[in-house]
């Protein structure tokens, strides 16, 4: 006989209680629970795996059929006795079918994932069975040599001293450069007595583990992050380390934590290990979990829409669920709004209910452009029911998994960088207070007149010009994108005359524009006004570099990244230099809108330029701060209407 599901009351979860195996397969219990009661569980994180391949197990005796990569899941832990009392795994214990009753169950148990997951004992994470099994050893080897070595470098760093003993703050940054500059191909060789060939194998077997599918999931991102309950302080030397982890990460019959794979991620995303180069697809999938990891540790996730950015090139099979999955860390205030419902709400329903929500932030109606990406083609969308959808090119498409990398809104500033004690939180990262600052304001504080009508969004702006020329990227290689760009710059300085209207030169325009203004702190945070790409400090080999140098190319780096993706330098036809979409096009208009924090591409759809298709966020270089307010104060522009389709 097949399982049947029964029905939960409020803030009830089932859970799996494992019974000797019966006819060769594996078999639990099945029971309901309140989290209230906070029973003693361990939680599984995991990917589905291919829907063709189903192996049967026992619940309550009953066969219950589920996909191979979960049965794997199942299998390791049983055999390696990781759990001795309950576990919560999400396709047996949430009932998957598509009946009505299936639907709304799911929609309330969506609503509970942060709360399973933080009051699980442990959370284990399934990357999957490693093709290489010797390749995955020496893989775990090289993990725990890393965190040893970096281990020793903070107690060489930080001897004890008494609490008035003068000393000047380190920070984590400062302990991760001093770490980097210790990495050598034949330091690893000789500490982990292995050949140069079992090394690169290892390091092989590295690159296997992050590219698991299990990094680009969509649920995975609120799983695996749940803080870690320690607390990691630093004081004038005097060091507190964790002695266990609550997520656990198994790839066969190998076992790791955050910590290991953190300090791994940054010696792969370093110039530490030449002639090996690890795929960026894998590096960025765990670098963004750990961005998220940070900041829900250090309670700074902002916004709804930071979460949203970082779900969003992530991997799900329901486009919903792009939104319904970053709930699970949203405010109260953002879950009361966007409420999860499977049964009647189509993706556009989804995502412009996000949208609806942004544009009742005041001062920050219009930051949700910041994630919308132009498409040429019509964006057409589905649910897993076949109910389509179209999306406007001003609402954000979720369901396209994409690096999206929103122009800064938020400035870090740090109020009291010269403590003579420094308090680290969890992780390892200064607690210093910090003031929170707009970046840039184009309108200063114009109130938003925005509004949503028949699928269009109505506001108002200034124009500000069209583009002129700009330097091409899509479909070129870095060689040709480079030379393109010292020809188009020199030519632009040539009819600027070298001088840009603000008083400085052009070439100091470029390279302020080049990383948006801005300088970023050593979290990848921007922080302060006035940040320069100088191009040949950023050439400068690792080596001849001390480790405050290092730090700072590592943060102009990341300045300059941030400004880049999915964008390219521009100029106007008053000779403005811009940062453009890189879906930008010559003739395209750039604007100030009402509610903005940046200014924005449009396409006129229309001779009139009465309606206008959104091509993404602009940068340009010296309008950013009241200057196009004072435009229309002193009657040189004008607010006009703006309708985007």
């Amino acid at each position: 006989m097949q399982f049947e599901y029964q029905s939960l009351n409020a803030n009830e979860i089932r859970l799996l209680r494992p019974r000797p195996q019966a006819q060769g397969l594996l078999s639990y219990d099945i029971i309901p629970s309140s989290l209230v009661s906070k029973p003693n569980y361990v939680a599984l994180s995991y990917t589905w795996g291919a829907p063709g391949s189903v192996q049967p197990i026992l619940l309550n005796g009953r066969q219950f059929r589920i996909r191979r990569n979960l049965c794997d899941a199942l299998q390791q832990i049983q055999s390696a006795r990781l759990v001795r009392s309950y576990l919560w795994v999400d396709a047996i214990c949430i009932n998957q079918g598509e009946s009505q009753d299936a639907l709304s169950e799911r929609s309330e148990q969506i609503t509970l994932m942060t709360q399973i997951y933080e009051q699980a004992a442990n959370v284990l994470v399934w990357l999957g069975n490693p093709e290489n099994d010797a390749n995955n050893r020496l893989a775990f080897l090289i993990l725990k040599n890393f965190e040893r070595d970096y281990s020793k470098v903070i107690i060489k760093d930080r001897p004890y001293r008494p609490w008035w003993w003068p000393n000047k703050p380190q920070t984590a940054g400062a302990d991760m450069a001093r770490f980097l500059q210790t990495v050598s191909p034949s330091r690893m060789q000789k500490a982990l007595n292995v050949s140069e060939s079992q090394m690169l194998e290892g390091l092989r077997g590295i690159e296997a583990l992050w590219n698991s599918p299990w990094w680009t999931r969509t649920w995975v991102f609120q799983e695996s992050t749940i803080p870690e309950p320690y607390t990691r302080i630093f004081i004038r030397g005097v060091t507190i380390l964790p002695r266990s982890a609550k997520v656990r990460f198994l790839y066969g019959d190998q076992e790791t934590r955050w910590s290991e794979i953190s300090l791994t991620c940054s010696v792969a995303t370093s110039p530490s290990l030449p002639g090996f180069h690890f795929s960026e697809r894998g590096q960025q999938s765990v670098n963004r979990l750990m961005q998220l990891r940070s900041q829900r540790i250090q309670n700074i996730l902002r916004s709804f829409l930071d979460i949203l950015q970082i779900f969003r090139c992530t991997e799900c099979l329901d486009p919903r669920d792009k939104v319904y999955a970053p709930l699970c860390l949203a405010s109260e205030d953002v879950r009361q709004y966007i409420r999860p419902n499977y049964a009647t709400k189509t993706v556009l329903d989804v995502y412009m209910d996000v949208v609806k929500w942004s544009l009742a932030q005041r001062g920050h109606e219009l930051d949700f452009l910041g994630l919308a990406v132009h498409q040429e083609e019509a964006q057409e969308v589905q649910t897993p029911q076949g109910v389509k959808s179209n999306i406007p090119s001003w609402v954000p498409n979720f369901a396209h998994s994409l690096v999206v990398i929103p122009i800064p809104k938020i400035r870090h500033v740090p109020t009291n960088r010269h403590r003579h004690v420094t308090l680290y939180d969890r992780r390892g990262v200064p607690s210093n207070k910090e003031f929170l600052t707009a970046v840039y304001c184009p309108l200063g504080v114009v109130p938003s007149t925005s509004f949503i009508k028949d699928c269009a969004l109505h506001t108002r702006g200034v124009f500000v010009d069209y583009v002129k020329d700009q330097i091409p990227t899509l479909g070129l290689d870095v060689e040709t994108i480079r030379a393109s760009g010292y020809k188009k710059g020199r030519e632009w300085a040539m009819q600027s005359k070298h001088k840009y209207f603000t008083g400085e030169s052009f070439s100091d325009a470029i390279q302020r524009t080049n990383v948006l203004d801005l300088t970023f702190d050593e979290q990848g945070r921007p922080s302060e006004r006035g940040g320069k790409a100088d191009t040949a400090f950023l050439r400068t080999p690792r080596p001849d570099l001390s480790v405050e140098e290092f730090r700072r190319q590592m943060n102009m780096r990341n300045a300059r990244s941030t400004a880049y993706t999915l964008r390219t330098l521009g100029l106007s036809r008053k000779l403005y230099l811009l940062l453009i979409p890189n879906t930008a096009k010559m003739d395209d208009t750039v604007w100030a809108l009402t509610g903005g924090q940046t200014l924005y591409v449009l396409r006129p759809v229309n001779q009139s330029k009465t309606r206008y298709s959104f091509v993404g966020e602009c940068y340009a270089h010296g309008l950013m701060d009241g200057e196009i307010l004072r435009w229309t104060q002193s009657g040189a522009a004008g607010f006009e209407d703006v309708v985007l389709g």
